[in-house]
């Protein structure tokens, strides 16, 4: 039975001296951050008239008045994520957040009441706390957490529901939290955890957004400009260098977008603070007003079913209903007035309790539309914009259901990124097609290593051949280190994303020391059956000496066909040694000869092929993950690989098509098998390459690709039937 201890006045302050500071003036001001005195009423005026607003107090109401149904707990910290302390402290800080927003808004004196208590326990003992004992090694620790990170978190939330009861607390009350809980913790986050507050890294975004917003509640000045531009106040570091180094200037955020969805909220309200506080500053135009773009471009980083896709380390199905993106919405909508992000907001069904909150709330009932509007582009990646990239095409095929490709030529992303350069996901609607395992982490479940990113994390999830990419002689994209990763990024070489075909190639030569990848990504449908979007797949990779090339698929599905025999593998055994080949098992094995190779599965009540072009050397395998994994902390996903031995140059090619699909209701099946009749290489020298190809019952078409970059101006232009397209370095043509 886990044991509970309750902090009293003194156990911890009598064996730890604490810090001191000097007294400061207690701050005497009305609500200074997201929320204030005058929208409050109005929240409260107007709650039975809208539905965002009165589903949001509810639920406000509700959480208030349960927590205050239950005596006040601060227990000594002791757990990691997942564990009881870990996830009281958290809980408290959203008891009094909620508490403080039914006060602002009713006026009623519990809640504040409620609010001041807890207040004054986390005073009474936070100057005595040690560093947690469940801490990471060469970790930033918090005091109350495991992690620094959560010790912010619990900042960011507690002073502002400090900033909207704090004027019913009294001035002798109001001066021992200040300067006992909120200045000794904002010392802590910002003095002696400075390297994590100088950080350009969530972690760092996490803490000035804290501290700044606590220096506003108080009326520090110096806290607000350290938070602003850095401990020295030199704009080295802080908010605004923050802005500068995450983001490009799409608005694509350096670590991909699950950790763009958890920084952005920090980005959004301490810039809403800075807007109500120092409007001169004219935050929300900043490099041509980012926030908007980091909103817009995070939003359309899900895929139809709403969920972020999980590059990256990444926990998967994590939605945009999240409480980070319905405050972002909100201030974005606010400041913006971009209509386009009304429908997510309807979608969310709740608002945040502040003044965007409620300006956007006045604004969605009167608008129409729950559907969100997802389209293809081309995301920048670097600050300037000039670190590769993320490309998103889609199609849709005759039933409004989007084909939905991303195509990553992006950065390392920092401690976060994986080694998948010019990796692929596809999606069909909801369906998860060609996937990434994301992270191997059970978040905050304290059985599984404290709730902490597994070992697996490493030796599995962040190695190239977890993803749909190229490795060569298995070893991982730089060797799988950071450091060398983060030291370059691959090229764009064109990108066109026209009406009749989305087509995006890049190029990565630091992966491997003498090979270079390139690989070119096309969305197509072809004219005879343009409400059928297909995927055409180049990959190449070029060196001096030869090599081993495996190009990975990671499917989700059941296997259903093969045009090529195999042998199943009746024991199970690791495909390779390391960077992640031990974990996979390989299930079974095929050698298919010179043409194609077709393989089909049924994912839902829908079939997929990938047909690969093929020689006399080819391997086929199967894998599944879950080798070398005796804790079970991997599951169990099926991947598909096409090995070529000893090569110094070689093009994979690949379609990758919905067909078909299956109703169990009906118990039919209509089109279970591949439509690709033909494909070849018809042509190749050094700047050319064209594959052909031909569907049943369909006419062939040629895809031509400049295999190098396009430096001049030249335009293609190219009938189809009876539709004239054009971009420079690529085309398609009819037989």
């Amino acid at each position: 039975m886990k044991k509970t201890f309750l902090l009293r006045a003194g156990l911890l302050v009598m064996i730890l001296m604490p810090l001191v500071f000097h007294a400061q003036p207690v701050s005497e001001k009305g609500p200074r951050l997201i929320l204030s005195a005058g929208i409050a009423g109005a929240i409260d005026r107007d709650t039975e008239g809208n539905r965002l607003l009165d589903r949001s107090f509810r639920y406000a109401e509700r959480k208030a008045d349960e927590a205050l149904r239950h005596a006040i707990e601060v227990p000594v910290p002791a757990d990691p994520g997942g564990g009881y302390t870990h996830e009281k402290h958290k809980k408290n800080y959203a008891d009094m957040y909620n508490a403080a927003l039914v006060f602002a808004i009713t006026g009623k004196p519990a809640h504040a009441e409620f609010v001041k208590k807890m207040l004054l326990r986390y005073a009474e003992v936070y100057p005595g706390l040690p560093l947690h004992p469940a801490r990471k090694e060469n970790h930033p620790a918090g005091k109350l957490f495991w992690q620094g990170l959560n010790e912010a978190v619990w900042l960011f939330y507690t002073i502002q529901a400090y900033d909207l009861v704090k004027t019913e607390i009294g001035r002798k009350d109001r001066e021992t939290i200040e300067n006992e809980l909120f200045r000794k913790m904002a010392h802590f986050i910002s003095v002696e955890s400075y390297e994590t507050f100088n950080k350009i890294h969530n972690h760092g975004t996490w803490a000035v957004a804290a501290v700044g917003m606590t220096g506003y509640v108080l009326g520090d000045r110096d806290m607000t400009e350290r938070a602003i531009k850095g401990s020295d106040k030199d704009g080295k570091t802080g908010f605004l260098k923050q802005l500068d180094e995450l983001f490009s200037p799409d608005g694509y955020y350096s670590e991909g977008p699950y950790y763009q969805r958890y920084a952005i909220l920090p980005f959004m309200v301490f810039a809403e603070a800075i807007e109500e506080n120092q409007p001169a500053l004219e935050i929300f135009e900043y490099r041509d007003r980012l926030l908007h773009k980091a909103v817009v471009t995070l939003l359309q980083l899900t895929n139809s079913n709403n969920e972020f896709y999980p590059i990256n380390d990444a926990i998967k199905d994590k939605t945009y209903f999240s409480e980070e993106l319905v405050f972002a919405t909100n201030i974005a909508y606010e400041r913006y007035e971009d209509q386009s992000l009304l429908p997510v907001i309807r979608q969310t069904g709740r608002v945040s309790l502040s003044n965007a909150g409620y300006a956007t709330a006045l604004a969605a009932a009167g608008s129409k539309g729950t559907s969100y509007e997802r389209s293809s582009r081309l995301i920048s990646d670097g600050p300037s914009g000039k670190q590769g990239g993320i490309a998103l095409l889609r199609m849709p095929d005759a039933s409004g259901t989007l084909l939905d490709a991303l195509f990553k030529f992006a950065s390392q992303g920092m401690g976060h990124g994986h080694f998948d350069r010019l990796g692929l996901l596809l999606y069909d609607g909801p369906q998860e097609v060609l996937g990434d395992y994301g992270a191997a982490r059970f978040l905050n479940v304290e059985a599984k290593d404290g709730g902490r990113y597994l070992k697996e994390n490493k030796t599995y999830a962040k190695q190239s051949i977890a993803h749909n990419t190229l490795i060569a002689d298995e070893t991982s994209h730089y060797g799988g280190k950071v450091k060398q990763g983060s030291g370059s990024a691959p090229e764009l070489l064109f990108c066109d994303l026209g009406e009749d075909i989305h087509m995006v190639s890049a190029r990565e030569g630091r992966a491997y020391k003498d090979i270079e990848l390139s690989r070119t990504v096309a969305m197509l449908a072809t004219p005879e059956a343009p409400e059928h979007p297909f995927v055409i797949d180049i990959f190449r990779a070029r060196s001096d000496t030869p090599h081993q090339y495996d190009l990975n698929f990671q499917y989700s599905g059941q296997l259903m066909d093969t045009s090529f025999e195999y042998t199943r593998d009746s024991v199970l055994a690791p495909l390779g040694t390391a960077n992640g080949y031990q974990h996979l098992f390989k299930t079974a094995y095929g050698k298919p000869g010179a043409g194609r190779a077709v393989f089909t599965w049924l994912r839902d009540k829908r079939f997929y092929s990938i047909t690969t072009l093929t020689d006399s050397s080819t391997e086929l395998f199967f894998t599944q993950a879950g080798a070398g994994d005796p804790d079970f902390n991997l599951r169990p996903e099926k991947g598909y690989l096409v090995r070529q031995r000893d090569k110094r140059d070689h093009v994979f090619v690949s379609i990758i098509e919905p067909h078909g699909n299956f109703d169990p209701q009906l118990e039919t099946v209509q089109h279970p098998g591949s439509g690709v009749e033909m494909l070849e290489v018809t042509y190749r020298d050094d700047k050319y390459l064209a594959v052909t190809f031909r569907f049943r019952n369909q006419q062939a078409h040629t895809l031509v690709i400049c295999r190098d970059k396009v430096t001049g101006t030249p335009e293609h232009r190219v009938t189809i039937g009876s539709k004239t397209i054009r971009w420079k370095g690529a085309y398609t043509i009819t037989q």
